[in-house]
């Protein structure tokens, strides 16, 4: 897999205040330089535009139903940036899957807590990824099944608010640096989970703690307590989980879920705010998490 840029240090938890609409529109192609498997649109949404990627493997089967990876940037990132920092348009190709890339208004989230300011419970964020899903699902045989919700800082804020919020329709969540607060985290069914967090993140902490905007604090990362063991506990799976550790990395996961899902801690010791990628040096490099993300969450079915 080509070298990819490593993520701004995400001045990505800065508040940006949104105001959001009550139309509704449709999608726009655009002319995309990219080639016939890549394309770039807008889709409206509460009177808002916003951009959207799409790569479509040149060797997919376009008679059978295609998972999905709904892939979300921190703030500041955009469709392209993402595609550049995580490479997932390779690993679509060799794993035979659709992926997509959003963007939020003004590249920014409201993930319930983060990352909007003081509006980040009223833009409405869930409808929109609601509403891209909709336009997805109509432009391409997807597997409905197999929908995947994957982002890094406030984007990964978002994917576990989808998880939480849309259990029906999101079978994973792939989290990077992510964090949420587990009391508004009410699934309708078991969501398959993979996070992967370096111990040395300046900005969202593993050990818990504040996360911009000021006066909002994380649980702690780690998997006997906070974000992890609290999927593990909602997913009801079976202690103990087994561990593997090839330093600087180590691997918690819990199988044996209910309905088939799964739970996944990496922890990077060491690690900081960041996509991890080969070449990222010894430590951010240590482990591909493009990769990692869809060796775990590709086997994996939307719970029932």
């Amino acid at each position: 897999m080509k070298q990819r840029r490593r993520l701004r240090p995400l001045a990505a938890i800065t508040v940006v205040v949104l105001a959001a609409g009550c139309s509704t529109g449709g999608s726009t192609l655009t002319q995309s330089p990219a080639g016939p498997s890549v394309v770039h649109r807008q889709l409206s949404f509460a009177g808002q535009t916003r951009n959207y990627r799409v790569y479509v493997p040149t060797t997919l089967d376009p008679r059978r139903p295609a998972p999905l990876v709904l892939v979300m940037g921190g703030v500041g990132d955009t469709a392209d940036s993402m595609t550049n920092a995580t490479g997932f348009d390779h690993e679509a190709e060799t794993g035979n899957f659709v992926v997509a890339y959003a963007e939020g208004i003004n590249q920014n989230w409201a993930a319930g807590f983060c990352c909007s300011g003081t509006r980040s419970n009223t833009v409405d964020d869930v409808g929109y990824l609601n509403h891209l899903l909709d336009r997805l699902e109509a432009d391409h045989k997807i597997d409905a099944a197999r929908v995947y919700a994957v982002g890094v800082s406030a984007g990964a804020m978002m994917a576990y608010r989808l998880g939480c919020q849309d259990a029906d329709r999101i079978a994973g969540v792939g989290s990077v640096a992510g964090a949420m607060l587990l009391d508004a985290c009410q699934p309708a069914r078991p969501v398959s989970v993979i996070e992967i967090h370096g111990t040395a993140d300046p900005l969202v902490p593993y050990n818990g703690g504040a996360v911009s905007p000021p006066g909002v604090a994380t649980q702690p990362v780690p998997a006997t307590t906070g974000l992890v063991q609290h999927w593990a506990g909602l997913d009801t799976c079976p202690d103990p989980a087994t561990t593997q550790t090839q330093p600087p990395v180590t691997t918690t996961t819990w199988s044996g879920c209910a309905l088939g899902t799964g739970v996944r801690l990496v922890t990077i010791d060491g690690g900081g705010h960041t996509w991890y990628a080969t070449g990222f040096g010894a430590v951010n490099g240590s482990i591909d998490a493009t990769h990692a993300i869809w060796s775990f969450l590709g086997s994996l079915r939307r719970a029932g």
